[in-house]
């Protein structure tokens, strides 16, 4: 018998090597969907891979590239880890709008979009409209959008967020003109309609501790014991700022429908109303300043 390197022949055969299969776009969102609810998953899948959600279930048969799996698999990981898939993909839809954002500002929720329900019918085709916190500009934008001929003016106390709203706006082609503002010192000017989601989560509330919140700007989630400083400071403002008859429109907490309504009967508003979210939850309440009762 012959030897190679001191073996028999075949002692020194191996298998022919065996590359791993090419992932497909159906082993990728089986793997975001084991991790994440369905839409989120879609989403992050989607990005991943460059392909629309409507291919991602078309055609769940086709390879994708290594740098594509390589790329959804580190970002599941930042959501395991807890982390936003908004602040992962750096944008979030909110009222049919694209909207980036970023972690200097909440992210838009379709709780949110009730808020914007409820101001439009309040607002004239070219009434003047003020968002006071706009972080993204999320509600501002959507007012913007619906009312093309309102004036539309957003603020918010951090610059950062301000040049965020101001980005989305050039981006989206809508007219919002911005203000750096801590509430309403330093916004000049009268208004027919007031909108805002301020800071509503009391400081012990334990939702603080997980899921997005805990990622999320704190200084536009926290207001106070109660939950309800924010209100109690922009409520009586308000009144300087908007014309006689104008209306403001607030977001709070499912559990302080009640609380507001007090506030704004305290303050001179009437005709006030609350508006239920997607889930049947007290989200927003409308009221309307007394003819006489706006301030010098």
């Amino acid at each position: 018998m012959t030897l190679i390197n001191g073996r028999a022949p075949e002692e020194n055969w191996c298998a022919p090597s065996v590359a791993a299969a090419p992932a497909t776009i159906g082993d990728c969102t089986a793997l975001a969907g084991a991790r994440l609810p369905a839409f989120e998953a879609d989403l992050l899948a989607g990005e991943a891979l460059g392909v629309s959600r409507a291919t991602l279930h078309a055609f769940p048969e086709r390879t994708v590239e290594e740098a594509a799996r390589a790329r959804l698999e580190r970002w599941l990981e930042r959501c395991a880890a807890g982390e936003p898939v908004a602040y992962i993909l750096r944008r979030r839809g909110f009222w049919g709008l694209d909207l980036e954002v970023t972690p200097d500002a909440l992210i838009p929720r379709p709780d949110t979009e009730t808020l914007v329900a409820a101001a439009l019918p309040l607002i004239g085709a070219s009434d003047r409209v003020l968002d006071v916190g706009t972080g993204s500009g999320a509600v501002a934008l959507a007012i913007a959008k619906e009312r093309p001929g309102a004036p539309v003016t957003a603020t918010d106390i951090d610059p950062r967020c301000v040049a965020l709203c101001r980005r989305n706006a050039r981006r989206l082609g809508l007219d919002v003109r911005t203000v750096v503002a801590d509430c309403l010192d330093g916004v000049d000017g009268r208004f027919h309609a007031i909108v805002s989601n301020p800071p509503y989560v009391a400081d012990d509330d334990p939702h603080l501790r997980s899921g997005d919140l805990r990622f999320e700007p704190r200084r536009a989630l926290v207001g106070g014991d109660d939950g309800l400083a924010f209100f109690r400071r922009l409520i009586p403002d308000a009144r300087a700022h908007l014309l006689a008859g104008g209306w403001l429109a607030l977001e709070h907490g499912c559990g302080q429908g009640n609380a507001v309504r007090r506030l704004l009967g305290e303050h001179g508003f009437a005709e006030a109303s609350t508006h239920l979210d997607i889930e049947k939850r007290p989200r927003a309440t409308v009221a309307r300043l007394g003819c006489g009762e706006s301030e010098a």
